[in-house]
């Protein structure tokens, strides 16, 4: 009996025994599967965060973030607890959202700089546009950053100009109502140039009255002999002397750009040329022009740039693209041996390489001379807003800033702005 009782006993024991095996085995499974998910999860958060990089070790974020799978992270670590994530990984998801948050800001802050595509707000001023100079050097990556600083510069030239020209054209109306007689012809021909290039809707308005007398009486007081006298005269005195205020346009009075005209069109015409609007650039004076054929002769009619400086060879080229804010991934075909030579592509990749047969485009050549099999804009950030040429053997380049390169020719930044905006792919660029 008593074999029968130990027996028993020993039966129960071990079952008691096994069933807290069972339940342990149980807890530590649980334990197991969620330590291995919430390794599993953080590894996988810690990779998207680091996806955002360019270089982490930086906090270069890239010129474009995922979006979407910073929203599910941060969706997830809403729902989940300190348990499951780890504040390592908190910590990192708090600062991509900081410095994205920064970057749209001063983005929004460049926006807020333009009234529409070609004017400035009424509150820009030489002191906001230094602070938010100042405040985009945060942005560390290259290509953001160049981005939102051609903006800026756009922004600032506008404002320099427009500057310029309320006080010369007050200058005038000053001297307009204190003489109750027309301004000269010299005159007339700096003040329209100035008006033009006003970039402020507001100011733009404010000085259209004076503006419009001051032409007005022009025509009805002088006859155009009279003009052409007075211009000549004032011609001999004034050819050499620069404007006072720091904005210089392009001097553009009548009577030299008739001068001018006529000699281009004499060049033009004697080289076989009959296109009705072309680029001329004459190397002898350094000057540019665009040209329009006008009953078989060709006329200035926006009058000439000073060229600062010029390196290319006399013949004819074709205007190929008008560059503004090239990309990262923006580039030309430089392999003379490619048929594809020439070629501009505004967001180039490997695949689309591949498509023309070049391999191993990767460079850092600032010179686009010199890059092959590809010259990419973001070796040479002077170029990233410009005027490209080309012929079937030749690439090349108007710009401002930068350096100097063969095939290349520079003008000052408000100019270049002004042939941009008068011109398009396929015009005909002729060099003489």
């Amino acid at each position: 009996m008593k074999d029968k009782k130990d027996l028993r006993s020993n039966t129960k024991s071990s079952k008691k025994l096994m069933l807290v095996a069972q339940v342990i085995a149980g807890i530590t499974a649980v334990i197991f599967f969620v330590m291995l998910s919430r390794g599993i999860a953080n590894a996988a958060i810690s990779h998207k965060i680091s996806n955002q990089y360019q270089d982490r070790d930086l906090s270069v974020l890239k010129a474009k973030t995922n979006n979407k799978s910073l929203a599910f992270i941060g969706r997830l670590m809403k729902s989940t607890s300190d348990v499951v994530i780890t504040n390592e990984n908190r910590n990192e998801y708090k600062k991509i959202e900081s410095l994205i948050q920064d970057r749209k800001n001063r983005s929004k802050e460049v926006t807020d700089l333009f009234n529409g595509r070609h004017d400035y707000q009424d509150d820009v001023s030489k002191q906001s546009l230094d602070d938010l100079d100042n405040v985009l050097l945060n942005e560390k990556n290259q290509d953001v950053y160049q981005k939102q600083k051609n903006k800026l510069d756009t922004v600032r030239i506008w404002f320099e100009q427009t500057s310029d020209a309320k006080k010369y054209i007050n200058k005038m109306w000053d001297k307009f109502n204190s003489n109750k007689s027309s301004l000269s012809i010299k005159e007339m021909s700096m003040l329209n140039t100035y008006y033009r290039l006003i970039r402020n809707k507001k100011v733009k308005q404010d000085l259209s009255d004076p503006v419009e007398q001051m032409n007005s009486s022009a025509k009805q007081n002088k006859g155009e002999s009279s003009k052409v006298r007075t211009a000549k005269a004032e011609l001999e005195e004034l050819k050499n002397s620069p404007l006072t205020e720091k904005y210089k346009p392009a001097n553009v009075d009548i009577v030299s750009s008739l001068k001018f005209s006529s000699g281009a069109s004499d060049a033009l015409k004697d080289a076989g040329i009959t296109d009705k609007k072309v680029l001329y650039y004459d190397k002898s004076k350094d000057r540019l022009a665009i040209m329009t054929n006008v009953d078989g002769n060709y006329v200035a009619s926006d009058g000439y740039v000073n060229v600062q400086s010029g390196q290319v060879s006399a013949g004819k080229y074709s205007i190929k693209a008008i560059i503004r804010n090239a990309g990262s991934s923006s580039a030309i075909v430089t392999d003379s041996s490619n048929s594809s030579f020439g070629k501009y592509i505004a967001n180039a990749d490997s695949d689309t390489l591949s498509g023309l047969n070049i391999t191993n485009g990767d460079n850092d050549t600032a010179n686009f001379n010199s890059a092959d099999p590809v010259f990419w804009f973001k070796n040479n950030s002077a170029l990233s807003s410009s005027i490209y040429f080309g012929s079937g053997s030749t690439i090349g380049f108007i710009y401002s800033g930068g350096t100097s390169y063969s095939n290349g020719v520079q003008v000052n930044s408000s100019n270049l702005s002004q042939l941009q905006a008068s011109l398009n792919s396929g015009i005909l660029f002729f060099v003489k």
